[in-house]
């Protein structure tokens, strides 16, 4: 048995990538706190769409009383006082619904064309110090990257801002797991967590 709460953005031009960061990293340090050891919370993104992450994002879990605490962390409550947000209530996941992956997965990051510019000029420098003539490869720049979504997210150690790119995966009638990194996302290898498709009943 699992639960899910769900979060909408209320503002009609809300950046809808940069509000998913500031969730995840309310999550994120709900999970590294003192409070807990393991939640098992995973993330899900209701109106993901390949040009939007969505004007929601939901959270998972078979931890009802895990749920119940951090639905009520004083960020969500002071942007639903704002009526920025709107926090629903904690509900049962229907067993019925699809299984999908929301995985992090840094290594896309190659493909976008800022960094394809930059290891391009690095190749070139290194070229040029060895003497040789550079011959930039074109398969670098044909690489296609399906259903990805960059989600800025600021670091609590560091305070700086880095990226998640984010991709969605549809599992169909696979088993259930929720076997998450500390932001709720499966990974490639080590967390391949699952969570339902909330499209229908969100």
């Amino acid at each position: 048995m699992r639960y899910f709460f769900y979060i909408k953005y209320l503002m009609p031009s809300a950046n809808h990538a940069f509000l998913a960061g500031r969730c995840i990293a309310c999550l994120h340090g709900f999970i590294s706190g003192s409070e807990i050891t393991s939640s098992g919370i995973g993330i899900s993104f209701p109106s993901w769409a390949t040009d939007t992450v969505g004007g929601s994002i939901a959270f998972v879990s078979k931890d009802f009383n895990a749920l119940s605490y951090f639905s009520s962390a004083r960020y969500f409550k002071n942007m639903a006082d704002e009526e920025f947000i709107d926090v629903s209530d904690i509900k049962m996941v229907p067993e019925t619904l699809e299984e999908v992956r929301f995985i992090r997965n840094q290594h896309v990051a190659k493909s976008f064309p800022g960094e394809i510019k930059r290891r391009l000029i690095r190749s070139k420098i290194r070229a040029e110090k060895r003497g040789e003539t550079f011959m930039p490869s074109s398969a670098v720049s044909d690489r296609f990257v399906d259903h990805c979504h960059v989600i800025p997210i600021d670091s609590h150690s560091s305070g700086q801002r880095f990226p998640l790119y984010v991709q969605l995966e549809t599992l169909g009638e696979e088993s259930k797991c929720d076997s998450y990194n500390s932001y709720g996302l499966a990974t490639q290898h080590a967390y391949p967590g699952s969570v339902p498709n909330l499209k229908q009943i969100t």
